[in-house]
């Protein structure tokens, strides 16, 4: 590709511009061709500073693409490359946070020399924190608000901070932005209170109660889960592992009554049982129709849900294990598998009280990963290949 470009510059074609006002330069930088960019730039002839009927210069095209080291290389080239601005006003961490472009937000974020990037604002007043609350990038709003230079409470032309921003979005994806509203939250950003944006729009949090029907959904289908596992734990109470003793003198009791898993079995279908219980009578209350009163009890409810669903499964291993302990390597291979099965259904349960919208230290350090975990979950197959 390389000789097929050298061929095409003797043409001296270097500052041709196609139909969008784009230059080679502007394509190399757009596809990640480095060594494109390098042949381009060792071009005695070449304006780097060219920009496209779009606004853009090559590094702010690079920056849009998320190829970070075209963007390293540009900067190396002329410390010129530093000011440049779009049209809008937008400068390299600017473009790289409305399009979504960690990588090149977090290059920005590591260099000093770019430091006064991160609180400038467009020609709008939009900071990047901004740009990137207004388009859906959580991930980025999450590499932004870590550090502390950005400050979370700049207001734009319109008299918003990024938590007006979320509300701002004319088609929101909740999940987005129920991420986005945690790690400002989790930052200490609050909303500006002189908010041009009209009120009743403001109004409508992503944290505010759906619609009724959309609660009693959820509601039933909790409810239905923990009955489930009410009805199972209560069977499996009257069917132990191992049958029961039908000889004198212990008639009616369970014939694996000192084994240790079998202890063990009892208290985890004991807990599983009761615990269900619990998390349906507070389900039940829910029925009654206040949102308030239902939000209440979908926070009481789920942990009570996740225990009972955590003990029921050990409950499980545990009594398999009895019936077939006498083959050591089965009984192994189904406390292995029981292992696995059970880290796989506590890590999906505990994301859904994770990340924390505290703004405590520690409690934003433990929600990390889980965070990133969700922007991965919330990407859709076509982001994530784009990506």
């Amino acid at each position: 590709m390389s000789e097929m470009l050298e061929k095409i510059l003797a043409m001296k074609l270097v500052q041709q511009k196609d139909k969008d006002g784009r230059t080679p330069l502007h394509c190399a930088a757009s596809i990640g061709y480095l060594e494109g960019v390098q042949i381009l730039l060792d071009q005695s002839n070449l304006d780097p500073y060219q920009t496209a009927s779009d606004g853009f210069c090559p590094i702010h095209v690079a920056s849009m693409r998320g190829n970070v080291d075209i963007v390293k290389k540009l900067l190396q080239v002329s410390s010129d490359s530093i000011e440049l601005l779009s049209k809008r006003g937008e400068n390299i961490l600017h473009v790289a946070a409305k399009y979504g472009k960690d990588n090149v937000v977090n290059f920005v974020l590591k260099e000093e020399r770019l430091e006064n990037f991160i609180n400038e604002k467009d020609n709008g007043g939009n900071t990047p924190l901004h740009l990137a609350t207004m388009h859906r990038h959580p991930k980025v709003v999450s590499s932004l608000t870590w550090d502390k230079r950005v400050d979370v409470n700049l207001v734009n032309d319109r008299g918003q901070t990024a938590l007006d921003a979320v509300l701002s979005v004319k088609h929101p994806t909740t999940f987005d932005q129920a991420l986005i509203w945690t790690a400002l939250k989790s930052a200490g950003a609050r909303p500006a209170g002189n908010s041009k944006f009209p009120p009743n729009r403001r109004c409508k949090q992503y944290s505010e109660s759906p619609k009724m029907d959309k609660y009693k959904d959820r509601v039933n289908t909790l409810l239905l889960v923990s009955t489930l596992v009410a009805t199972v734990t209560f069977a499996a109470g009257f069917t132990m592992p191992g049958g029961y003793n039908s000889s004198d003198p212990n008639v009616g009791m369970a014939a694996l009554l000192m084994r240790n898993m079998f202890h063990m079995f009892v208290i985890c279908n004991t807990t599983a049982m009761y615990t269900s219980i619990l998390a349906a009578i507070i389900l039940i209350w829910a029925q009654l129709g206040d949102l308030n009163l239902m939000d209440t009890a979908l926070r009481f409810a789920l942990p009570f849900l996740g225990l009972a669903l955590t003990a029921m499964s050990l409950g499980f291993m545990a009594g398999v294990y009895l019936v077939v302990s006498n083959l050591h390597w089965l009984a192994i291979v189904v406390v292995i598998i029981g292992i696995i099965c059970l880290v796989g259904l506590l890590v999906p349960f505990f994301l859904l009280f994770l990340p924390s919208k505290s703004t405590n230290r520690i409690l934003r350090h433990i929600s990390y990963y889980p965070f990133l975990i969700l922007v991965w979950a919330s990407k859709s197959p076509e982001m994530k290949r784009e990506d």
